[in-house]
């Protein structure tokens, strides 16, 4: 069981997982524009009146739905398993 940690430690620690938390952004921010990408390269292809996107529930990717939530009546959301 791991004791608790005091302020000191803590600083310490934080120091050391500065350069994980920097390459996480890194590597976060060149899948967010690839996903960004690969939306307008959908959006181009389909080109049926409404931006689509993909959509999350709970930090996952749940399906692709319009981008704007007035335009669903429209076009509804597409949930990933009618996608598979």
């Amino acid at each position: 069981m791991m004791k608790k940690l005091n302020k000191k430690e803590i600083i310490k620690i934080t120091a050391k997982l500065k350069p994980f938390w920097k390459e996480y952004w890194k590597i976060s921010s060149e899948f967010n524009k690839k996903i960004l990408n690969l939306q307008k390269k959908m959006n181009k292809k389909l080109k049926i009146g409404t931006e689509l996107e993909f959509f999350y529930v709970d930090g996952e990717c749940a399906g692709i739905g319009a981008e704007n939530y007035s335009d669903r009546k429209f076009f509804p959301l597409i949930q990933s398993n009618d996608l598979l």
